[in-house]
């Protein structure tokens, strides 16, 4: 099987390439939904509030019919009145307008989530570059786009024409009704057939959104190269990992051997282990293993205890088992806590005929 070339994306785009764009505002982005979505929400809000905004444009056709011209009476009055329609206006219009902003902002929320960014906002040459406007008009989105229009005529005109072509006798009676109740009368058809098309139109503007997702992790997808890149930017080079882990050692390796000059004993294989080891019983129970190292660290730790009078004891199965076993700041285990005792007695029974013969010279 041949392999695909390298520059080809082919791999997932990982989750910081998707942070970095999405910080930059590019999210997946559907036209359909939330137009759906908003037409909706009109049609709810239109239900509810019709009659009343219906009784207020009455009220204010009888008002203006009527013969009255207070307000006219001076600058004073005309300005009162004015401010007052226009506030009765805003109080109308506010419904509408609250509930569509809320119905686009939910909608564009749940295509491509909730991001921050002022980045779409900057003005970009590209952005009226006419070679970019003929590429995008015969791109992928342009004929998804003209797919989706030219099947929403269809689903509309077939809606429109299926619900009307029974209700026409119904209308030949709307020349015997009142003025008053001629507005219900258009309203219940309008708002049957705009219910009928809203909800057909929510199947394309779902096959919309998952277009849109879909080639929005398609544009997203990385090359190998990539991919190996941004992992070197996140993990680091493993040429800078290896310098680093080598000075971490460093470190540790130069922080254990300033316990040595500390330990009671030193247990040695003879030349390719050694463990230092130390008791303090106002700290822990049991002796603790204070630095350990084989090869060339052993003949290390050996030359410090020389140099600091730290005795070195030679027993080459203790010595391996506690280098194997035990960790670095750690306690002797119960089950060879008797052998290290045995040997810290001997070491504490031969510093203290020391001390008293010096004591007696």
């Amino acid at each position: 099987m041949a392999e695909k070339p390298a520059g080809e994306r082919t791999e997932k785009p990982s989750p910081r390439r998707i942070r970095k764009t999405r910080k930059k505002g590019k999210v997946p982005q559907s036209q359909e939904l939330p137009s759906v979505i908003s037409l909706a929400t009109l049609l709810v809000v239109c239900t509810v509030m019709g009659p009343k905004v219906f009784r207020w444009f009455r009220t204010q056709i009888s008002e203006s019919m009527a013969i009255n011209n207070e307000f006219m009476s001076g600058p004073d009055a005309f300005v009162g009145f004015f401010s007052s329609k226009m506030i009765e206006m805003t109080l109308i219009a506010a419904p509408f307008f609250i509930a569509l902003t809320v119905a686009g902002i939910a909608s564009s929320i749940f295509v491509g989530g909730i991001t921050w960014s002022m980045n779409p906002l900057k003005w970009k040459l590209s952005a009226i570059s006419p070679i970019k406007g003929v590429k995008n008009l015969f791109s992928l989105s342009s004929v998804m786009n003209l797919f989706l229009s030219v099947v929403k005529i269809i689903i509309i005109s077939v809606i429109v024409y299926l619900y009307f072509r029974d209700k026409l006798p119904s209308f030949m009676e709307l020349q015997w009704l009142w003025p008053a109740d001629m507005p219900g009368a258009i309203a219940e058809p309008v708002a049957g057939v705009v219910l009928r098309i809203c909800i057909a139109l929510i199947s394309v503007a779902l096959i919309d959104v998952a277009y849109q997702k879909w080639k929005y992790m398609k544009d997203m997808k990385m090359t190998k190269q990539e991919l190996k890149e941004e992992h070197k930017e996140t993990d680091g080079s493993p040429e800078v990992k290896s310098k680093l882990r080598q000075k971490q050692i460093a470190i540790a390796t130069k922080r254990m051997l300033k316990e040595v000059p500390k330990a009671d004993v030193i247990l040695v294989n003879p030349t390719h282990v050694a463990v230092a080891i130390r008791y303090d019983s106002a700290v822990s129970d049991a002796p603790v293993v204070k630095a350990k190292g084989g090869d060339h660290m052993c003949e290390k730790i050996k030359e410090i205890a020389r140099a600091y009078g730290v005795p070195i004891v030679r027993k080459p199965k203790l010595a391996r088992t506690i280098f194997k076993t035990v960790k670095i700041d750690e306690p002797v285990p119960e089950s060879l806590f008797v052998a290290v005792a045995e040997i810290l007695a001997m070491i504490y029974r031969l510093r203290q005929k020391k001390r008293m013969a010096q004591a007696n010279v």
